[in-house]
Parts: C-alpha cells; structure tokens; sequence
C-alpha cells in the first residue's frame, strides 16, 4: 500500500483543483534507471485501465499497474520545501535499493 503525507495530498488536491478536471486519478508509475541501481517516479493524471489497481488515500485517488505493487508497497510519497522555495515531491520507498532509511 502506498502512504500520502498530509503536505503531499494537500498539494495533489490544489494541482486537482488548478487543472479544473476531477475526473482522472493520479497514476505513480516506477522504471528502473539504466543503471539498475534504483527507481525513477513517475506522477501524473490518467485514466484507469483494467490492469490498474485504485487506492483512495487522504481523499485523492491513486492508480498504479498491478505489475508494480510489490515494488510500491509501503511506499512514501511527501511533498517538501527544499533550499527556501524549491518544493517537491519525494519518494521513500523500502524497495528502492538506493533508498537509506532515516537513522532512528
């Protein structure tokens, strides 16, 4: 299952909201980089297909093929300011292999 952090769905709902079409679930899809040590995230709007799977998650929808569930599942997805202004999406994903958990 993938996770939305307050700040991520809050910015997802204004972008919905900006576009003025409701109506196309938000897909996050995942490729391998060339150098197959890690993950490349993709977001964007899209329709459903028979091969997706459909989550609700803090009031947004989200659709993902169902090729990528083992590799999404527990998945992260927060929205954060970087250097002052610069904002973005990041990706915490304990599949990734080039993701480093938080130091506890």
């Amino acid at each position: 299952m993938i996770k939305l952090t307050e700040d991520a769905a809050k910015q997802i709902t204004a972008q919905i909201k900006a576009s003025g079409d409701e109506t196309d679930p938000l897909r996050i899809a995942v490729t391998q980089h060339a150098n197959h040590k890690g993950f490349q995230y993709l977001m964007g709007f899209d329709k459903q297909t028979e091969n997706d799977s459909l989550y609700d998650i803090r009031g947004v929808k989200i659709i993902v093929h169902t090729d990528l569930l083992d590799i999404i599942n527990g998945m992260e997805v927060d929205f954060v300011e970087i250097e002052g202004e610069d904002n973005q999406f990041i990706f915490k994903n304990p599949n990734d292999p080039t993701y480093k958990a938080p130091s506890e």
